[in-house]
């Protein structure tokens, strides 16, 4: 792989890395569980019985002897553990790994504070701040008076 591409990749895992912060007024936490595999140690044991010289008469000077053997072993090992999980409080989206209020439609002449929630910019109001102090113009600019004919 080229460096450039390395870099990129990089790149792209810290920021899918990147996690909220308890510190954030709208994350919420979570536990998740999920599975650790490792490899646990045990023992095995191996009976073996062999035949050796004896002085024993009655078994043709052949005694058979037992010996126990241990022996160390590996398997896998699944257990379960838990993790505390940060994600974004319901009516707020991750962005850059901080929580933005969502706001269905957008704000058109203010920024989203929370769920469904604008703060309008000076002049503008209405749930999307889309409505200037005099109507639907801009602000600063009184509708004009009706003409006479």
């Amino acid at each position: 792989m080229r460096g450039g591409s390395l870099l990129l990749l990089l790149c792209e895992l810290l920021h899918c890395c990147r996690s909220l912060q308890p510190s954030d007024p709208n994350a919420c936490s979570s536990w998740e569980s999920f599975l650790v595999t490792e490899q646990e140690m045990f023992l095995t044991t191996q009976a073996e019985t062999h035949e050796e010289a004896c002085d024993d008469p009655r078994s043709n000077y052949r005694c058979t002897r037992h010996t126990v053997s241990y022996r160390q072993s590996h398997r896998p090992s699944v257990r379960t553990e838990h993790r505390k999980r940060w994600n974004c409080c319901p009516g707020y989206y991750e962005e850059d790994g901080v929580c933005v209020g969502q706001c269905v439609g957008g704000c058109v002449h203010g920024r989203c504070v929370g769920p469904g929630r604008c703060q309008c910019e000076p002049g503008w109001r209405g749930a999307d701040c889309s409505l200037g102090e005099w109507g639907p113009s801009a602000p600063g600019q009184r509708p004009s008076a009706p003409k006479i004919l």
